[in-house]
């Protein structure tokens, strides 16, 4: 017997009608809201439609340039090619994605706790804000969290017994995570330590041979895409950001959970989940009126917390070393393991009524993230796009500074127009990242002013910028200041600071 099948763990009791009905409620009204948002595609969207719908070959390259591995983009290929690619077409692949990954929520949850466990763990991820906010997201974020949990479970059964069709199906769906985002690495490398810990400390070689030989051979699978990895890691990083310290990444962790930091209904949302999931690693008996903890931690879920927590450690290591920043939705191959946990926590509270009330304070606090990802725009590009179309007209010249803004943009601007990034002055249907930093801080602002001025003549200039973005903090407002001394400057469209992605709009007639 191992530390992880001890008997040491508290029981979780059964439900009511009333429990099952409030699970399965939130259920239905969770999977729905995996397909409602009312926001067009911000950046990180519009790039992932822009670059799926290359030619299958074009998109690796592209990749290149962008900082991100492949899979999710292929899969968006191919479903665009069925359905589309619209907004509420591209976007409901990633609410499939979701809606598939609550089952295996389920299945983890009874293994911990029971049916009590499993209905616990998957209200959490149903109702979680950040599950709907990446459901409603075209980017990798939901297909993440459903490769990793089903990784997990099934290198759970791998490490109590050989199965060599466990063992080749862990192997696979490591190297299609690890394929999905890179911060699958760093749950590798944890994943690697706590088995060597495992074998040196409780003897379990078997074990750690089993599951560590099937990472193993998941990552040959990885191999092909290697020297892109490698002149991503060289070049592209996250220039937008800066390295985050730990007790910035438990607080950004925290907001994302929970929707967002700007409401502080998401950080609280965040911290409940976290405080569960403390709960769920430390109690090891439960009585009516009583919580008995265990510094040595519970068997229950001690695997999940340990891969979460060390993940999180190696992850943070690797930024600080490397200046890459930390964004909670990077989290997302944790995140079923860390609500693994905090369900199990929530499934041990020691009476019916404290859960029942602790379930529905959560879930209040999840309805304001909840009712803000479907209401909030995430960007004003399409709010600008129809300002340029309506007084616009062809061969006008439209700037975009950073040319971050460009690709949301462009999603609904009207063909015939002139539209151009600084510093290159290249369409910006694409973010080139590549070295990105020093592109931007060695151009000239009196040049590229002068270059739109002589390619604009006669044409009316449209500026979308905003100041405020990293590299571009003196370049922008640089290239605003040299257009309205050479023409006069109408404000079409303010920045709007509740939205995720502002722009301003300034119209530059001849």
């Amino acid at each position: 017997m191992t530390d992880l099948d001890g008997p040491a763990r508290p029981t979780a009791t059964g439900l009511t009608r009333v429990d099952l009905g409030f699970v399965a409620g939130s259920v239905v009204v969770g999977v729905v809201l995996r397909f409602v948002t009312t926001s067009p595609l911000w950046l990180d969207e519009a790039l992932s439609v822009n670059i799926a719908s290359l030619p299958v070959g074009d998109i690796f390259e592209a990749l290149r340039h962008d900082g991100h591995p492949p899979l999710y983009y292929l899969l968006l290929h191919f479903w665009m090619e069925l359905f589309g690619g619209g907004d509420v077409a591209v976007r409901a692949l990633s609410g499939l994605f979701s809606v598939t990954t609550l089952p295996l929520a389920w299945i983890a949850g009874r293994r911990r706790g029971g049916v009590a466990g499993a209905a616990a763990v998957v209200l959490l991820m149903t109702i979680a804000p950040f599950s709907l906010r990446y459901a409603t997201e075209a980017r990798m974020y939901s297909l993440a969290p459903l490769v990793a949990l089903a990784a997990w479970l099934i290198a759970d059964d791998l490490r109590k017994a050989p199965d060599r069709r466990r063992w080749i199906a862990l192997a696979l769906l490591t190297g299609l995570l690890l394929l999905t985002h890179y911060w699958a690495i760093y749950l590798g490398i944890a994943a690697v330590i706590l088995l060597g810990w495992r074998w040196a400390r409780c003897g379990a070689r078997d074990e750690a041979i089993r599951v560590g030989s099937a990472l193993a051979a998941g990552a040959v699978l990885f191999l092909p895409w290697l020297p892109s990895f490698v002149y991503q890691a060289t070049h592209t990083g996250t220039p937008w950001g800066t390295a985050a310290r730990p007790t910035r990444v438990v607080l950004e962790l925290s907001g994302g959970l929970g929707g967002g930091e700007r409401f502080t209904e998401g950080p609280l949302f965040g911290l409940s989940i976290l405080a569960l999931a403390t709960l769920g690693a430390f109690v090891v008996e439960t009585t009516r009126h009583r919580l008995v903890l265990d510094v040595r931690t519970s068997t229950a879920v001690r695997p999940e917390v340990a891969i979460v927590a060390a993940s999180l450690v190696v992850g943070v290591m690797a930024g600080l070393a490397s200046n890459a920043t930390f964004i909670a939705r990077y989290a997302a191959v944790l995140v079923p393991m860390l609500f693994v946990a905090a369900g199990f926590g929530l499934a041990t509270l020691p009476a019916a009524w404290p859960r029942r009330i602790v379930a529905v304070v959560v879930s209040l606090l999840a309805c304001f993230g909840a009712y803000f990802n479907v209401s909030d725009a995430r960007t004003q590009g399409e709010e600008v796009a129809v300002s340029i179309n309506a007084g616009g007209g062809v061969g006008d010249v439209v700037v975009f500074c950073p040319d971050q803004l460009g690709p949301s943009t462009l999603r609904a601007l009207d063909d015939g127009f002139d539209a151009v990034a600084v510093p290159t002055l290249e369409r910006p249907d694409r973010i080139d990242w590549v070295d990105y930093a020093a592109r931007n801080e060695s151009a000239s602002a009196g040049e590229i002013v002068a270059a739109i001025l002589e390619r604009a003549e006669g044409k009316t200039i449209w500026l979308v910028d905003a100041l405020t973005y990293r590299t571009y903090e003196d370049l922008c407002p640089a290239v605003r200041q040299g257009l309205v001394g050479s023409r006069s400057a109408d404000m079409v469209v303010s920045a709007d600071s509740g939205v995720f992605e502002p722009a301003t709009l300034i119209r530059f007639d001849p």
